[in-house]
């Protein structure tokens, strides 16, 4: 099993050493995308390494996104900062971009949640339609039960479109994983993989939290890749050494 990383570049040659795929996420936050300079000489640095990118994913910007917000304005500039991260994931040439839910947890308002899954769905729609080289996997968030991302991944049904199932995300919800795994099943294209106490989503390598990997590993979607989300070479080889040990693969 290749686990995907997530890159860095004073680190680049350790990482394509290892012969996985790469999540990049320099470009996600909105700090990085306003530098070109530094953005362009990333770009090209991971263009320049010797390696297959056909199953790479980028992870697209998250904080303070809001496709669907009633307010014009947010969608536009949340549009804006999404389609700089697609015209990076163009030239990298990946299979996938991440986006998020972003949707605000606890709030029940029928309006509100409604309009969370028509807005992205033609959103999303839309944007598939002018970028169609890769697919979108859309992330829980801090969302507390999965019932609005699986009802727009039913909607999103043949359109490159699959839900990114972040387990330690759910790991923190009040759902719980196996309630997560169940209910988004039939449309899981990716996971996002990392341990926490269960109460804040602290990125520790795998093993070093109070997720259950033994049993949880086991239950994940057979040949879907995974990536193991945490920031650094070390962690990430950790994590490795731990899933092995414990025959969690």
């Amino acid at each position: 099993m290749k686990y995907s990383g997530i890159p860095d570049l004073e680190h680049l040659e350790e990482w394509t050493e290892l012969g996985i795929p790469f999540e990049y996420d320099d470009f996600m936050y909105p700090g990085m995308l306003d530098q070109k300079e530094e953005t362009e000489r990333r770009i090209r640095e991971y263009l320049q390494a010797e390696r297959d990118r056909s199953q790479d994913t980028l992870h697209g910007p998250f904080l303070d996104i809001a496709v669907h917000s009633s307010d014009r304005m947010i969608r536009r500039t949340s549009d804006y900062r999404i389609r700089q991260a697609c015209e990076i994931a163009l030239r990298l040439q990946v299979r996938g971009i991440i986006l998020h839910t972003n949707i605000i947890p606890n709030f029940y308002e029928p309006n509100y949640r409604q309009g969370w899954i028509d807005r992205n769905e033609e959103y999303l729609t839309a944007l598939l339609e002018d970028y169609p080289d890769f697919s979108v996997y859309m992330e829980n968030m801090f969302d507390e039960e999965p019932d609005c991302l699986v009802a727009l991944a039913e909607r999103m049904q043949g359109k490159r479109f699959g839900i990114c199932l972040d387990l330690a995300h759910a790991n923190i919800s009040r759902s719980g994983i196996a309630a997560w795994e169940k209910a988004c099943a039939p449309y899981i294209a990716h996971y996002h993989i990392n341990d926490n106490d269960g109460k804040v989503d602290s990125h520790l390598a795998v093993g070093e939290g109070e997720i259950d990997w033994e049993r949880v590993r086991p239950q994940m979607k057979k040949d879907i890749s995974i990536l193991l989300e945490v920031s650094s070479l070390e962690k990430y080889k950790k994590s490795l050494v731990y899933l092995r040990r414990e025959n969690c693969e």
